[in-house]
């Protein structure tokens, strides 16, 4: 049982890298998902270091 405590912090910890990147309006790309996936709970930090996207809204 003590095997898989790491495995489900890291699907948790991508999880709310998840959501705090969609609420920060920053767009997953591939390279953001790999980091996210190789990192684990460290990548949680640097969803508050990216810049969020500008949209340019039409007029």
């Amino acid at each position: 049982m003590a095997a898989y405590v790491p495995a489900i912090i890291w699907i948790v910890s991508a999880i709310i890298c998840h959501h705090i990147a969609k609420a920060r309006n920053v767009k997953a790309n591939l390279m953001r998902r790999l980091a996210v996936v190789l990192l684990g709970p460290l990548a949680i930090p640097l969803a508050f270091i990216v810049k969020p996207e500008t949209s340019i809204e039409a007029n």
